[in-house]
């Protein structure tokens, strides 16, 4: 073979002789660029007049479709006659593909490859997280729109993004069994990068300063998961996330012989001002805290579930319009809660949708003044009255339990203690 091609679909799309390279930058056309990638990617077949023809314009694209792609196809073997003096791009009756005469070598065929090598075990740890290195290392997030618009080869770029953040996962593990937490924060740093909604990546990332001994910074992290993961997905912490959670909490209290001041120091809250919120797992167990007093001291207190309700209809806009509608609801009820709630009363966030909050020493006629004061002043910094806000009210009573975490909005209803 006379010469080698190197291309990068991951990162920047780009191609490689050896005397001279091409970019998105130099390539200039959208179209060039689609079918120069489509006929690398498809480098050991010839291909169709007809299914690069769909591929371009699609029906109806073009009132003379062979005609444009002979011209397109001619543009493209202008543009690689910069790589070299070589024909690139062969024809036979109807078809088009790569020169096999060129040896082409692709950083997706060797993603695979070493992710592939990756399932033979070795006895060796180190063998084998170097085997794991070698995979991560040829993966790069695709940073052109031009082809990851295309479904074509957007498809490649979900499942490939897929395999690398498999490979994270299993490659963090190893470094976990060698205590090397230093290169798991290095890898999961990239990983982040691609997929910061990975759980996994958010679990090692935790997972290697609990390592390390870092309480501080296990818990700012474990924070960030949880606000990234919530807001975005609106998922709540899996097991193995409350279990590393437990962890973090029993490493501050390994320390011999700990003073008050040191407990102090810990529980201490920085700015005790306003509506406490917490998750809702928190707030379970404050709830039942607020049972037993209430069955106690005879004193009730009430509860009340707020629900963001839109009239989709009267909106008459588009499923995504309404969903952006629906965060704004939802962060402006929690700004409500924040400024005309007591520092008493406690606020967890339920569900997309909803907040639950408990009103401490509060009668049922006080409650109700409450969730009036919250309506009038949601519907001030709302300012829609499509968009509205619904309320039930409970007595908090050690007889009901809340119910476990949902991920959609719900009726609020009571499950009886057994």
């Amino acid at each position: 073979m006379s010469q080698t091609v190197k291309v990068h679909f991951f990162g920047e799309f780009r191609l490689e002789s050896g005397t001279a390279s091409l970019n998105e930058e130099t390539i200039h056309s959208k179209k060039v660029m689609k079918l120069m990638a489509y006929l690398l990617l498809n480098h050991d077949r010839m291909i169709s007049a007809e299914e690069l023809g769909e591929l371009i314009w699609g029906n109806g694209g073009s009132s003379n479709p062979m005609g444009a792609l002979k011209n397109l196809v001619y543009r493209v073997r202008s543009v690689l006659k910069q790589l070299g003096s070589e024909e690139y791009i062969v024809s036979g009756t109807g078809t088009y593909g790569w020169n096999h005469d060129i040896e082409l070598r692709s950083d997706m065929s060797e993603f695979k490859y070493y992710a592939e090598q990756t399932r033979e075990r070795s006895k060796d740890i180190n063998e084998q997280i170097r085997k794991y290195e070698q995979a991560v290392a040829c993966y790069e997030k695709p940073q052109t729109s031009v082809l990851t618009s295309d479904f074509w080869m957007s498809v490649r770029y979900t499942y490939h993004q897929s395999v690398y953040m498999k490979l994270v996962n299993e490659l963090c593990e190893l470094y976990s069994s060698v205590h090397a937490y230093d290169k798991i924060q290095n890898v999961c740093g990239y990983a982040m990068s691609c997929d910061e909604l990975n759980e996994d990546t958010h679990y090692w990332l935790i997972k290697s300063w609990v390592g390390q001994g870092n309480i501080e910074n296990a818990l700012k992290q474990y924070d960030t998961a949880m606000k990234i993961l919530y807001e975005r997905l609106g998922i709540h912490r899996s097991q193995r996330m409350r279990e590393l959670y437990d962890e973090i909490l029993g490493m501050s209290k390994d320390i011999a012989q700990a003073t008050m001041d040191d407990i102090y120091g810990e529980i201490q809250e920085e700015d005790p001002n306003g509506v406490f919120f917490c998750e809702y797992t928190v707030f379970r167990e404050i709830y039942r805290l607020e049972a037993r007093r209430v069955l106690r001291s005879g004193i009730a207190e009430f509860m009340i579930l707020l629900t963001v309700v839109i009239d989709e209809k009267r909106m008459q806009t588009e499923p995504t319009r309404i969903q952006y509608y629906r965060k704004k609801a939802i962060d402006k009820l929690q700004l409500t809660l924040w400024r005309h709630l007591r520092m008493g009363d406690v606020a967890a966030r339920y569900s997309e949708e909803q907040y639950v909050v408990m009103l401490s020493y509060c009668s049922y006629e006080a409650a109700q003044k409450v969730i009036q004061r919250i309506t009038v002043n949601f519907n001030k910094i709302m300012g829609n009255n499509r968009i509205q806000i619904k309320a039930e009210t409970r007595e908090v009573s050690i007889h009901n339990e809340l119910p476990l975490e949902r991920k959609g909005g719900t009726e609020w209803i009571h499950e009886k203690k057994k």
